[in-house]
């Protein structure tokens, strides 16, 4: 008989407690253990893809000689003259990554004895607005090559860096022959060489801005 109404009071608890819980609560309980086991899911899952992916490196940078410098190139050239001895300036881009990179460059900017040229590309570097007229890198650089009896010239030796410590080399030269093959040319551009530094004795003659450029190669 006592086992009997130990089992009789064991159902009666069962269904007292039964009355007690309401069916939101299991609902709700049911829902906080769905959502603990997806982000439990979720945070394994995290921590094992960051431990698994490699992030490659990515390290360019500048120098001229000993010295590291930025992605702008600032060349002037004193004086200018006939027979002057040539005037060379080299930069070169480390690439200290991973992965290949791109090398290019722009003219922003050249003043050339008071001649002062703003490219589309210094344009849009200073935040200005641009016009279909305005002269381009390109356009310039063809100019300052053939348009004097002097010439400067830009030379990339690769437009692509290896990884791991490769090296490109930039360089500007300005060269003034002792005779051009154009004497009125020499003639007329000897003269306002000096008459600028006459007039400008602290000013360099040649000053050019450049900016230089380097992304990622597509693999």
């Amino acid at each position: 008989m006592t086992e009997e109404n130990n089992k009789k009071k064991k159902k009666n608890i069962f269904l007292l407690l039964l009355k007690r819980i309401k069916i939101s609560h299991l609902v709700i309980l049911a829902i906080l253990l769905i959502a603990n086991t997806y982000a439990w899911f979720i945070y394994v899952n995290t921590v094992t893809n960051r431990i698994d992916v490699h992030v490659t490196s990515w390290k360019v940078d500048f120098t001229e000689g000993e010295n590291q410098i930025s992605d702008y190139v600032d060349v002037t050239v004193n004086n200018v003259y006939p027979g002057m001895t040539t005037f060379t300036k080299e930069v070169q881009a480390h690439n200290y990554g991973e992965v290949n990179a791109t090398v290019t460059y722009a003219i922003l900017e050249a003043d050339i004895m008071g001649d002062n040229y703003l490219t589309k590309e210094g344009k849009e570097d200073a935040g200005q607005q641009t016009t279909a007229a305005d002269l381009t890198s390109a356009q310039l650089e063809s100019s300052l090559a053939s348009d004097y009896p002097f010439h400067i010239t830009f030379t990339l030796s690769s437009s692509s860096i290896t990884p791991i410590n490769g090296i490109a080399t930039y360089t500007i030269q300005v060269a003034w022959a002792y005779e051009s093959g154009d004497d009125e040319e020499d003639t007329y551009w000897g003269i306002r060489a000096y008459d600028f530094k006459e007039d400008n004795p602290g000013d360099p003659c040649i000053n050019l801005r450049i900016k230089m450029y380097i992304t990622q190669a597509s693999s």
